[in-house]
């Protein structure tokens, strides 16, 4: 902006008597500026209702199914044992249930461990302190680990964890826990030796506890394995296929290694290995426990193996892998055994005050979009209270400005045709009837009724009340229909709630689609209000540099008579000097 030195000849207040000017112009301005505000205004008290009657909507799309009102409630005769709740397809009526089983997740507590030389074992301990010279084979669910005389304890629970258990070193206890990750039979982790020294690995370890199944597993791969010849073994090692999810995982992992073997070495090494299982199978089959240097006991490794639950409803068996089974709608939970002849007695049936709740709750939610739009449209006139300019904000507080600008917005959508258009489309669904079973309903068949405009709250005239519902002060001494209705026909109530249901989704929808004034999803035209928004923007620029340039004219008018007068002194001078005055 160009510095303006004015009025040294005139002695006039030039930049006064431009401002007067002006000010006719840009009073204009301001009110195109005020215009736009309240644009924004409206756009933001649409943008809230729109979206709460979006959400409205969205909480109608169930009801408009029988699912959503197939509500079910459930007892169990000793809760101490069994919890059950019921889904929506649960049959109604009354089931036996005993509990035989728990389910376990696989456990093992390592034994007391004790380094070679009497010191506290440590996570930095290696298996040379414990006691350990050669290596060693193991196995953990298939996936074979070998265990050297410089591996750390640390290291050894690392690779116990990347073979798929949960394990973990105890310093204070001095003992190595492992427990399958999840609970059931199937769940289960297997931890056996592979050769001698593997079995020297998990006694120093403290987890050399004899296997359930022992004889029977090794036995069977002795079986299979056992008596074949190096070639037969190469033979099966090369064609084995590993990618097969029943295969042997621990036959698979030796076949992985063969075949990513570098050369006919490294081969002949893994087949060596593979022999070394063989030959500790047959051991197993024919050496004592304690030569195999299982350390079992009080003091020593404690197995518990993982295991189903199991019960039995209605005279039929089920199992699960935890202690939750989800049978024909019902979902049970065991938590303790029955007594032997013991039976549990389930209790299914509709659950009337469900239903009652949530047609309670539609109501509500209802009543609430519906009374912020009466309120909004029967808002009184604000047109005293126009935005603001920045001038009328400086002589006041920031609180008058907030009152003021609060009391503006309260009244934006008065009588909007928009808004009229859309209440309308909720009342006369809801006073929609419906003929269920040959009979016609209303929502008043149910005791559910407006107060009307000269007995409800202002602006709560369209707003239903259910009679007899005892948070409702205006109608809790009538007689309660609707629970009355539920218990003696709760299909034929939420067969009405359906289609009344039905009906509101798709006239709320009919209101949000598309079109050159409106987005889809919007129930005002938000693309017309943008547009009046944008026009605003262009026409207060507009206006804003007629202003600067009706200012710079009258500039430039003041400039020139400054300048004829400075010219008409300078000559006044001259001819007084020629005069001699």
């Amino acid at each position: 902006m160009p510095i303006r030195i004015s009025g040294l000849n005139s002695g006039l207040d030039t930049e006064s008597l431009v401002s007067e000017l002006v000010s006719a112009y840009r009073t204009k301005g301001e009110k195109y500026e005020k215009e736009q505000t309240k644009i924004s205004w409206k756009q933001e008290a649409w943008k809230s209702l729109s979206s709460k009657t979006y959400s409205f909507r969205n909480s109608l799309d169930k009801m408009r199914f029988s699912s959503g009102y197939n509500l079910k409630t459930t007892s169990v005769s000793n809760s101490s044992k069994a919890t059950v709740t019921a889904g929506n397809n649960a049959v109604n009526g009354t089931q036996t249930l005993e509990i035989t089983s728990l389910a376990k997740t696989g456990y093992l507590t390592g034994g007391k461990m004790s380094s070679a030389n009497g010191t506290a074992v440590a996570a930095s301990t290696t298996m040379g302190e414990l006691g350990l010279s050669e290596n060693g084979d193991i196995s953990i669910n298939g996936k074979r680990i070998q265990i050297n005389s410089q591996m750390k304890v640390s290291e050894v629970i690392s690779k116990f964890q990347d073979a798929g258990v949960s394990a973990s070193f105890d310093a204070t206890n001095q003992r190595i826990f492992v427990s399958s990750k999840e609970s059931g039979k199937e769940a289960d982790f297997a931890l056996t030796a592979l050769n001698g020294n593997g079995a020297k690995a998990l006694s120093a370890l403290g987890l050399n506890a004899k296997p359930a199944d022992d004889d029977t597993t090794y036995a069977q791969y002795v079986n299979d394995y056992g008596s074949k010849t190096d070639d037969e073994l190469r033979a099966l090692l090369q064609s084995y296929d590993t990618t097969d999810s029943e295969s042997d995982r621990l036959i698979a992992s030796f076949a992985k290694e063969y075949k990513n073997a570098d050369d006919a070495v490294t081969k002949d090494e893994v087949l060596q290995e593979l022999k070394q299982f063989l030959s500790y199978a047959k051991d197993v089959q024919t050496k004592s426990d304690q030569e195999l240097g299982y350390n079992t006991g009080k003091t020593g490794a404690v197995r518990i193996y993982g295991k189903n639950a199991e019960i039995t409803l209605n005279g039929a068996s089920f199992t699960s892998n935890s202690n939750s089974f989800s049978i024909n709608g019902l979902t049970i939970t065991a938590m303790a055994l029955t007594e032997p002849g013991e039976t549990l007695s389930i209790t299914t049936s509709t659950d009337n005050q469900g239903i009652y709740d949530k047609i309670k709750d539609f109501l509500s939610e209802y009543n609430s979009i519906i009374n912020s739009m009466t309120s909004s449209y029967n808002a009184e006139s604000t047109s005293d209270y126009e935005p603001l300019t920045d001038d009328e904000k400086e002589s006041m507080s920031e609180k008058e400005i907030e009152k003021w600008e609060e009391k503006g917005k309260s009244g934006i959508l008065r009588r909007d045709s928009t808004l009229s258009t859309l209440m309308s489309a909720m009342t006369n669904v809801m006073s929609k009837s419906y003929t269920i079973n040959g009979k016609s309903y209303a929502l008043s068949s149910f005791g559910i009724k407006t107060l009307g405009i000269t007995n409800a709250e202002k602006n709560e005239q369209n707003a239903y009340h259910i009679d007899g519902d005892a948070d409702d002060e205006n109608t809790s001494s009538n007689t309660d229909k609707l629970m009355a209705a539920i218990v003696a026909d709760p299909d034929g109530v939420t067969q009405f709630f359906q289609k009344l249901s039905s009906d509101l989704y798709e006239s709320l929808g009919n209101q949000m689609t598309s079109t050159t004034l409106r987005s889809y999803g919007s129930f005002y035209n938000d693309k017309e209000l943008e547009s009046q928004y944008n026009s605003y923007t262009t026409k207060i620029s507009d206006w804003e540099q007629k202003v600067s340039d009706i200012e710079d004219s009258y500039y430039k008018k003041f400039a020139a008579m400054e300048s004829a007068l400075s010219e008409l002194q300078s000559q006044s001078s001259q001819l007084s000097g020629l005069l001699g005055m």
